[in-house]
């Protein structure tokens, strides 16, 4: 399980409570897809081991182990485990309902930092 102990889940957990988020963990077999999701409230995710694309309206990421995307409310986004491998991954949803604009800043922000 590569990389997997090396996310403390807990310190994850406490970390998006205090930012207003739930904590879950998701484990998806090779292959499985979440297609063309939106919500109407923020998400976040990191993965814990695994490899995983999340397509975020036309931008396509491939987050590393530990590293955190935000889905804004909204979004539409798909979720794909592409590693051949069992993927877990951390989530959280926002308690709040709709997206703060600096939320989508920030989510913008990103995407033009992928870009380049």
């Amino acid at each position: 399980m590569e990389g997997y102990s090396l996310i403390d889940r807990s310190n994850v957990a406490k970390n998006w409570h205090s930012r207003g988020f739930s904590c879950g963990m998701w484990i998806d077999h090779a292959g499985r897809e979440w297609a063309c999701q939106a919500h109407e409230h923020e998400e976040l995710l990191m993965v814990m081991s695994g490899v995983i694309e999340v397509a975020i309206g036309k931008q396509l990421l491939r987050p590393s182990i530990g590293e955190e995307i935000c889905i804004p409310a909204g979004m539409s986004h798909t979720i794909k485990n592409v590693g051949g491998k069992t993927a877990r991954w951390l989530y959280g949803q926002s308690r709040n309902s709709v997206a703060a604009p600096e939320t989508l800043d920030r989510f913008q922000m990103m995407m033009m930092k992928s870009e380049s």
